[in-house]
């Protein structure tokens, strides 16, 4: 168990981490990019939210976890994708 002071401190310095990042990458040119959310990568390769969860599970996509919501990076979703095509030829 965590008391709910330290844990706010710890949710509160990840937030400012965060906005430090991309304050220092928006300075050169980049951003935290390159990722697709869940609801969106779930529309791209046509799974229900309980399949999204067991391919992270199993390992079978990557995926990050920003302030509580899951990203996938476009690669992934690519490639899921890409395997999950069948050709009407």
């Amino acid at each position: 168990m965590v008391e709910r002071s330290l844990f706010d401190a710890l949710v509160r310095g990840v937030r400012e981490y965060r906005s430090a990042l991309e304050k220092a990458l928006s300075a050169i040119g980049c951003q935290l990019s390159g990722r697709v959310d869940n609801h969106t990568a779930q529309l791209i390769i046509q799974r229900s939210t309980r399949t999204m969860q067991s391919l992270r599970s199993s390992g079978r996509i990557g995926y990050s976890i920003v302030d509580g919501e899951v990203f996938y990076p476009e690669s992934e979703i690519a490639r899921m994708w890409n395997q999950n095509y069948i050709s009407d030829e």
